[in-house]
């Protein structure tokens, strides 16, 4: 008999969440779980204009989307796709992903046991993160630092 294991309880934000409440819980919960993450894909595009002040970072995850093509891509002259693959062992990859999860279109970040762990899409109106206990504790500590109230991250229904 195999015995299942136990659900990891997910969560996403509150209705009527703020930018900044997005783009801080976006990067609160990435770097809660990031020890448990095998990687991170992030797509490089976005429903709405990119920030100026994310410019940065779009600019060096276009970059690392065409580093990334495929040889044949390379050999035909195919367009670069819009997902980047990072590592969350790198801390310059986690600043990456953290920067632009909550404008983009979607990124997504895979447990070592092939879960999806980590989810950000529609430009921020579709998180969904999955907390263990002590994820969650280290969460809504940076979130509080911040000033943010604890509702804002809730149980997913």
């Amino acid at each position: 008999m195999r015995l299942r294991k136990a659900r990891v309880p997910c969560y996403t934000a509150r209705d009527g969440a703020t930018a900044d409440e997005l783009d801080a819980l976006c990067r609160a919960t990435l770097l809660a779980q990031r020890e448990r993450l095998r990687h991170l894909d992030v797509d490089v595009y976005s429903d709405e204009d990119w920030p100026d002040d994310l410019r940065w970072a779009v600019e060096e995850l276009g970059e690392r989307a065409f580093s990334q093509r495929s040889a044949l891509a390379k050999r035909f002259g195919w367009s670069p796709g819009i997902t980047v693959r990072l590592d969350p062992r790198a801390d310059r990859d986690v600043e990456l992903a953290a920067a632009v999860a909550s404008r983009t279109i979607s990124a997504s970040g895979i447990s070592e046991d092939g879960r999806l762990a980590w989810s950000t899409a529609d430009t921020g109106t579709g998180l969904a993160f999955e907390l263990l206990p002590e994820e969650l504790e280290r969460v809504t500590a940076a979130l509080a630092a911040r000033g943010m109230a604890p509702d804002l991250l809730v149980p997913m229904p």
